[in-house]
């Protein structure tokens, strides 16, 4: 009996012993955990400018518009934006050639790129092409079109019906991406909202005409809520995609933010219209949180990163008399530190729901070698009851 015992302990000490190291065993560095996310294609950034890294590093102009045309696979990563430093934090590869199938990080952004963009490269029919405005514009409708080469479902045909989408046998489709991806961040909604209100609204506005100020500022403020409305009604087609195709995958949801807060209507007319797109942008972050909760995703607030400070100063009348496209677009954008906070949220959410799975594991294991030591003590108990029997 004194030898079960001792057998007994002793199994139970190698049990136990093994669990203590195991268990660490599961837990590693960020790099480690970021193996995970390289798991099929990897990461797939989808978003617009805020996404692609408009200015967001030194050479950020070089590697947005040097190459849009179908073709040129080079630059599509840009140093610094907030996809790209993710990669890094994980350590997935992010080459700048788009052909290079051991690519970890596929970013389908560009400047004014919206839901229906995304939805059109998917397929999914929403009622609405988005091709009514900027896409009309030569270089953008040339990179609109080339996007549905390169990425588009192959079920689809372009606009004339001659040529399908998705079938350049070089890279995937963007089904196919999202559908194998470990990783998916969103950052869709300014251009939806807040871009097309400018378009049709703000850059029509007679500011020298300060009695069709108000109908104007009425004008505008109806197109935000028309726009809000249809951006609120396509966003949840994404995520159901999203949901019924990949549902394994960590899904980060990205907000918005009201770069002119503060602006007025111009230097002598203080009407605080940068405050109206307050009233627009809460609402769009609070339906993305609301989101995010419905389908088991990630949320980051983005309010509060760094943009330029001299926005604040700046009346709308001034910032629309700016002549250089590139100063008037980085008004719109964070600045490099601020990519760099909206990297840090991410990588640290991601990172914590990484460390979950990791705890649940844990969990998982301490429960196997807990069962395995219960039965062990009950065979020995029951063992040791049958030798102690009196003999008959």
């Amino acid at each position: 009996m004194k030898r079960i015992s001792r057998t007994l302990a002793l199994i139970l000490a190698v049990l136990m012993t093994a669990s203590m190291l195991i268990v660490p065993a599961f837990a590693g560095a960020r790099e480690d955990r970021g193996a995970r996310l390289a798991e099929g294609t990897g990461y797939v950034a989808i978003g617009d400018s805020f996404t692609r890294g408009y200015g967001a590093g030194e050479n950020w102009r070089d590697q947005i518009y040097r190459s849009d045309d179908y073709g040129d696979f080079n630059c599509r990563n840009v140093d610094g934006s907030y996809p790209n430093r993710i990669a890094e934090a994980f350590g997935l590869n992010a080459p700048d050639d788009i052909r290079d199938t051991d690519a970890r990080l596929w970013p389908l952004a560009h400047d004014a790129v919206s839901v229906a963009y995304i939805l059109d490269l998917l397929g999914i029919d929403d009622g609405f092409r988005d091709d009514e405005f900027t896409y009309q514009d030569g270089p953008m409708i040339r990179r609109y079109q080339a996007d549905l080469q390169y990425y588009g479902d192959p079920q689809s045909l372009t606009l004339d019906g001659t040529a399908a989408y998705g079938r350049t046998g070089e890279i995937m489709s963007a089904r196919d991406l999202i559908k194998n991806a470990s990783l998916i961040s969103i950052g869709l909604g300014q251009t939806d909202v807040i871009y097309k209100a400018q378009i049709f609204g703000l850059n029509t506005l007679d500011l020298s005409d300060t009695a069709s100020l108000p109908g104007g500022v009425a004008h505008i403020i109806e197109l935000l809520w028309n726009y809000f409305g249809y951006w609120k009604n396509a966003y949840p087609l994404l995520l159901d995609f999203i949901k019924e195709n990949n549902p394994d995958a960590k899904v980060v949801l990205v907000g918005t933010l009201n770069p002119i807060k503060n602006a007025t209507l111009t230097d002598d007319i203080a009407i605080q219209i940068g405050s109206v797109l307050n009233v627009i942008m809460d609402s769009m972050n609070a339906f993305t949180r609301q989101c995010a909760m419905k389908y088991g995703y990630m949320y980051i607030d983005i309010s509060d990163v760094d943009t330029p400070p001299s926005v604040t100063q700046m009346s709308i009348g001034h910032i629309l008399s700016i002549s250089d496209p590139i100063e008037y677009g980085l008004i719109a954008h964070p600045t490099p530190s601020g990519y760099k906070q909206i990297a840090d949220r991410i990588i640290d959410a991601v990172d914590l729901a990484l460390q979950q799975d990791e705890a649940k594991g844990f969990d998982k294991v301490k429960v196997f070698f807990k069962s395995i030591i219960e039965w062990f003590k009950s065979f020995f108990e029951r063992l040791g009851r049958f030798f102690s029997r009196p003999a008959k």
